[in-house]
């Protein structure tokens, strides 16, 4: 929330943001950072009630969690969030204890599935629950081939998240299913997230503390693509949409503008939801590992479909009021790009 004075100079900007904060040490953060005035909220609230006092007017701003960076101003700001000498050597020691070695690189994972928000006590809007939101939900046992491969190039490997469904079944040492973890708590959520290589997610939520400090991201089995992470160095492979009748898989317009935040709606129109599977999983991460190692090399061709992609992205008017100015390294995962049909780009 922003509150400012009706200036040609630059404004007076009041920040508060709502409490209880979901992670307490992520609010300690915030705060020790930025200057929020926690107060201003009350200001907030009474400009609503006076004549001509909407939320959406030019004394205030109501920052959503649905908000994008559509003219780049974080990336391009040089702000960074930090954390104390003291903060990091906790987190390190931390990762030691578990077999970590400092200077090897970690990777946090994050895979939704269904257990977080049937255990919630956040209503849906509708007070009926969050089934409807089952589209989003994967296997974590389809990213274990990835996760191993990672681990041979010299990766430790962190399975993030609150309330999950089943435990990682492996016995790789450098595998930690910090989710199930006794000692999980809001530091490490934070921290973690804040320090990794690369933060592979299927889009959740806490990936944004990973976007937030600048580390990269890899979002897989990631519905709708229309919605993608463009302002950040993001690569993204999504689910599979198949028309019922045909088999077929939708084209990229057809995909953006069947982009439903209801699994019943993809029913309803006769879309089967497909995940990726485990070697395609693989591939994807070994291809966005690879090019965070050494860099790859892009075809003429592989340029060309990531260029038409994000033509395509920009064009749809339900997609293009979605993206602004686009990071130079956000992209569509080349090998999916490079299996799509012709007529998937028509």
């Amino acid at each position: 929330m922003i509150l400012s004075r009706n200036s040609r100079e630059e404004p007076h900007r009041l920040i508060f943001f709502e409490e209880p904060s979901s992670n307490e040490f992520w609010a300690k953060l915030v705060k020790r950072n930025l200057n929020i005035n926690q107060w201003s909220r009350y200001l907030f609230y009474w400009n609503t009630k006076i004549p001509g006092g909407q939320i959406f007017n030019e004394h205030s701003i109501f920052l959503s969690n649905q908000s994008r960076d559509f003219d780049g101003l974080f990336e391009n700001s040089g702000f960074k969030l930090s954390f104390s000498e003291e903060e990091n050597i906790k987190g390190k020691d931390w990762l030691k204890s578990k077999g970590w070695v400092e200077g090897d690189p970690f990777v946090c994972l994050l895979v939704r599935d269904e257990s977080y928000l049937q255990s919630s006590s956040i209503l849906s809007p509708d007070g009926k629950g969050w089934d409807y939101h089952s589209y989003r939900d994967s296997d974590i046992e389809d990213y274990l081939p990835a996760l191993d491969w990672l681990t041979t190039k010299g990766v430790f490997v962190l399975r993030m998240g609150k309330l999950m469904k089943q435990p990682i079944d492996t016995d790789n040492k450098r595998i930690l299913d910090y989710a199930f973890s006794k000692e999980r708590n809001d530091f490490l959520d934070v921290w973690l997230f804040a320090n990794c290589n690369l933060c592979i997610s299927t889009g959740s939520g806490p990936d944004y503390i990973s976007d937030v400090f600048r580390r990269p991201l890899l979002f897989l089995n990631f519905i709708p693509i229309s919605h993608a992470i463009s302002w950040s160095n993001a690569m993204h492979v999504p689910k599979k949409l198949i028309w019922a009748d045909s088999g077929q898989e939708l084209s990229l317009r057809e995909n953006i503008n069947n982009s439903w935040f209801n699994t019943d709606h993809y029913s309803d129109h006769k879309i089967k939801i497909q995940d990726m599977s485990k070697d395609e999983i693989l591939v994807s991460v070994r291809e966005c590992w690879e090019d965070l190692e050494n860099g790859l090399h892009y075809s003429k061709r592989d340029l060309k479909l990531q260029k038409r992609f994000w033509e395509i992205i920009r064009s749809e008017p339900k997609s293009k009021k979605l993206h602004g100015w686009i990071h130079p390294k956000t992209r569509a995962g080349t090998n999916w790009l490079g299996n799509r049909r012709e007529d998937f780009f028509v």
